[in-house]
């Protein structure tokens, strides 16, 4: 067996000359698929282009770590991944996460309803390893794989002048990404030449670029706001959460969530949305909010005003010269008519997509592995026998807030738990 972490390629000796079980991707989903593989002491290698493991692990959550509540059931997640997250039922109700946690020795901390691991990412890529290393499975890195196909022995993977035969593996390269991080489709290419149909990957969580912009209000954060673009004969597809305006369009959970929403729409092509900038109060409940602060502050001008708690002084300055009312305007020469004008746009702000998320500013992959051959218990494929998936090169995709690392975790460990059993 290889015990041993490995941190340097090295040419393959001929102890490792056939694996029982080779792990394409030292991310989550393969450190995962890695430790359940290799609990009944089968020989597991993880192969890893980067020069070290978990490079895009460490970006979650800011470097934080941020995880889906544990005392939580996993299944809870399961809409959250919309129609094509329907095949993640099965995985996600066997997956024990809490008990997953607890056997890495993760400490949790927790701020409101977010979780976090203690010492963050970091941390956890360290406690991954760890548990990979006790119970035997080798992680070698800078090793770039050039093909993976069938073998004497199930499969040959190619590296360089070397080759190492496998009976079984678990592709878990990941999607297109950070591909500085190693993200970057490798691995859709090998599972097509293997039998496998790719939904057409799209970059998703990542930063919104808007007609128009608003590069003066940069920096400007509200605590709640909602996206919304129509799905249907009046239906719409809304996505509320934090938000924050960039020089370029808008950030935070808000717009992340929403433009995961158009991805998987296959709506990110000229795209037409609305954002309402107070989501807890209807237009006539802002209107008259309005009309209370400017009898309150008449002589004062809209400009210098603000909203109290729901709009920050320049924000609604803004507003009111998209509305059509001057801001160096006095509060108290405001008509009701252009007070509901005002509420309107603040309500209703319609938005153009000015270009779509970029591979290397966004944070997970809409599309990838079709799901159609797989088999949702253990992360098999049906068309060709030993060969596993997990994680992001997977199609579905989830929102912010930990989902995708629960998804990650959820399929290395059946595909892993799979392999064992086989």
């Amino acid at each position: 067996m290889v015990h041993t972490i490995n941190h340097e390629s090295s040419p393959i000796s001929r102890e490792e000359a056939v694996i029982d079980c080779v792990v394409i991707g030292a991310g989550p989903a393969g450190l995962a698929a890695a430790i359940a593989a290799a609990r009944d002491g089968g020989s597991v290698l993880v192969l890893e282009k980067n020069d070290r493991a978990g490079k895009k692990l460490l970006l979650t959550g800011g470097g934080r770590c941020n995880l889906r509540d544990p005392e939580v059931p996993p299944l809870d997640a399961l809409e959250a991944f919309g129609r094509s997250g329907l095949f993640l039922r099965q995985a996600l109700a066997a997956f024990d996460w809490s008990g997953f946690l607890d056997d890495l020795g993760a400490e949790l901390e927790r701020e409101g309803e977010a979780v976090y691991v203690r010492g963050g990412a970091r941390r956890m890529l360290e406690l991954l390893l760890a548990a990979a290393e006790e119970r035997g499975a080798g992680v070698r890195t800078r090793c770039a794989i050039n093909h993976v196909g069938g073998g004497e022995h199930g499969f040959a993977i190619s590296l360089g002048e070397d080759v190492l035969e496998c009976r079984r593996i678990i592709l878990a390269t990941g999607g297109v990404t950070y591909p500085g991080t190693g993200s970057s489709g490798d691995g859709f290419a090998w599972a097509r030449s293997l039998g496998h149909d790719i939904d057409p990957p799209c970059p998703a969580l990542g930063a919104l670029v808007t007609e128009p912009s608003f590069p003066e209000l940069s920096g400007v954060s509200l605590p709640r706001a909602e996206f919304s673009f129509p799905t249907g004969r009046k239906r719409r597809c809304a996505r509320e959460g934090g938000l924050l305006f960039t020089h370029e369009g808008f950030s935070g959970p808000a717009a992340l969530n929403i433009g995961l929403e158009l991805a998987r729409a296959g709506k990110l092509r000229d795209a037409q949305f609305r954002l309402d900038l107070v989501p807890g109060m209807t237009a006539e409940e802002l209107t008259a909010a309005l009309i209370a602060r400017a009898r309150s502050e008449t002589k004062r001008s809209i400009g210098t005003a603000g909203l109290g708690d729901l709009l920050p002084v320049r924000l609604l300055a803004r507003m009111a010269d998209l509305a059509g009312i001057k801001p160096e305007r006095r509060m108290g020469s405001i008509s009701h008519k252009e007070h509901v004008r005002l509420a309107a746009a603040i309500k209703g702000l319609g938005l153009k997509l000015g270009a779509a998320p970029s591979p290397s500013g966004s944070m997970i992959t809409v599309g990838g592995v079709s799901t159609a051959r797989i088999d949702p218990r253990s992360m098999e494929s049906r068309v060709t026998g030993g060969l596993f998936f997990a994680g992001e090169m997977l199609s579905p995709a989830g929102p912010c807030g930990g989902y995708n690392l629960l998804m990650a975790f959820a399929t290395g460990t059946a595909a892993g738990a799979a392999v064992r059993d086989t």
